[in-house]
């Protein structure tokens, strides 16, 4: 099974993914939201599959010798111990639009775009919240759960 995480991005040198992750549930709502969002750009809300952030080697993107857990309650920190980022991942967030950029698009999706979710609703209101504490936000995708 397949989990997905609404994750901020806390800081980049090193890479930091904040603890506040959200696993995104029902699926249904998350596709919703990224239908959404990629209506107002199609890179506003961008998606990497999270066991391609890792590297064994600098040359290939994943790892055999380490695994993420999203769910963990802390921040995870690619400073090399035991995390190192990958160049594709480097790649990818090389690609984010500005958070300046973000916030306009997010900022004009209205309450009737959302058509009512709940999830949906609140998921909006975190990345708005992100945004204005100076966070970059991605979703994550986490495969084999």
């Amino acid at each position: 099974m397949t989990r997905y995480w609404l994750t901020p991005i806390l800081g980049y040198s090193p890479l930091v993914l904040g603890s506040e992750r959200i696993h995104c549930t029902p699926l249904a709502d998350l596709e919703v939201f990224r239908l959404i969002a990629s209506r107002k750009h199609p890179r506003l809300l961008p998606m990497f599959k999270a066991g391609l952030l890792l590297s064994d080697d600098e040359d290939v993107c994943g790892s055999e010798l380490v695994e993420l857990d999203l769910s963990e309650l802390e921040d995870i920190v690619f400073n090399g111990d035991p995390y190192h980022l990958s160049h594709c991942a480097e790649a990818f967030l090389d690609r984010l639009l500005t958070r300046q950029e973000t916030w306009e698009l997010v900022s004009s999706i209205s309450y009737i775009d959302w058509n009512d979710q709940d999830h949906d609703v609140k998921w909006k209101q975190q990345w708005l919240r992100w945004l204005e504490a100076g966070f970059d936000v991605i979703i994550l995708r986490e495969d084999g759960y």
